[in-house]
């Protein structure tokens, strides 16, 4: 009985525990952001309307699972296959001039690959502000 407490604490401190951030990752982060621009979500709502945006989630098959913002216009692409696989995911449909709005769950990665297709050669790439964590809290939906 105690190990399967422990097992689920575990599990739960696994799955619900915020990042640690090393300094080094910080100054990273830092970094890209002089590259790249935030955009927040009533802007980024307003863009997908009006079809004047591709958005691509950068997070993981298991987050996608759980919701996706509403876009006509989506590139489901994990960070860690990023550089692998743009040409093939998000090339084949878009130019590199095209505007693109990268989002993760709370924000480092989306900052990180922003800053990476920009260094690939895109030249109208922002992050969301704030995820799809903060998406969500300012009241919009995700679909499945």
């Amino acid at each position: 009985m105690i190990k399967m407490i422990v097992g689920i604490l575990l599990l739960h401190t696994l799955l619900y525990a915020k990042p640690v951030i090393t300094p080094e990752v910080k100054n990273l982060l830092k970094e890209a952001k002089t590259t790249t621009s935030a955009v927040d979500a009533a802007k980024t709502k307003e863009l997908i309307a009006n079809g004047k945006v591709v958005l691509i989630d950068v997070r993981n098959p298991d987050e996608w699972e759980k919701g996706v913002i509403k876009a006509d216009k989506l590139i489901k692409i994990s960070r860690g296959w990023l550089e692998i696989k743009y040409s093939k995911l998000i090339l084949n449909a878009y130019a590199k001039n095209d505007h693109f709005i990268v989002y993760c769950g709370i924000e480092p990665r989306a900052v990180l690959a922003a800053s990476r297709l920009k260094e690939l050669g895109f030249t109208n790439v922002s992050y969301l502000q704030g995820g799809i964590k903060n998406w969500v809290k300012t009241g919009y939906e995700t679909t499945k």
